[in-house]
């Protein structure tokens, strides 16, 4: 056995074997390689499932407010809305807002409104209330899309519309006409 060992070293039949794997080692090395490259070569270029850019329609509140403003308007009953300190002040300088009194809060899919009214005398608050809700969110639903999850409605004053026509008047008669006079040029 030793002497068969000493032979084959000295017929270089172990160098040949140990050259043979050390090829056959190579190559399954750069097949290897090869299979990696094309791995990480198909992993980049690989279609994602989501897209690089997400369409999406969104909504300032003011516009949710308008839409709901002008929504409650349409309702029978509702004299006007009632604004708050600055809606106020701006009606002093002959201003009008139109989202007065209302304010919303708007999210990616949904929206709550509040109102504030003047309940015109003789209706029913609760029927008034009912047609708001329902006007509120098929406008605000029609036109965005958005579902309108809450609807709060507060009652500020109640008027007949006699009395509410003529506070108009004397407020548009009280507010003073700002004329800036002639012109410098």
């Amino acid at each position: 056995m030793a002497n068969e060992a000493k032979y084959n070293e000295l017929a270089g039949v172990n160098k040949k074997e140990q050259e043979q794997k050390e090829k056959q080692e190579e190559k399954r090395e750069r097949e290897q390689k090869r299979e990696d490259f094309v791995d990480n070569l198909q992993e980049n270029f690989k279609e994602d499932k989501r897209p690089a850019h997400e369409s999406k329609l969104t909504f300032e509140d003011s516009v949710i407010e308008k839409i709901a403003a002008i929504a409650c308007h349409e309702v029978e009953g509702v004299l006007d809305m009632k604004g708050g300190f600055f809606s106020g002040i701006s009606e002093q300088f002959g201003g009008y807002s139109l989202t007065k009194g209302i304010s919303a809060d708007v999210g990616e899919k949904e929206a709550a409104i509040d109102a504030s009214i003047i309940l015109e005398y003789g209706h029913s608050a609760p029927k008034v209330f009912q047609e708001l809700k329902r006007n509120i969110s098929q406008s605000v639903g029609q036109m965005t899309g958005l579902k309108v999850v809450e609807v709060n409605v507060r009652v500020d004053d109640v008027m007949t519309r006699k009395e509410f026509e003529l506070k108009n008047r004397n407020e548009k008669r009280d507010t003073p006409n700002y004329d800036q006079g002639p012109s410098l040029r």
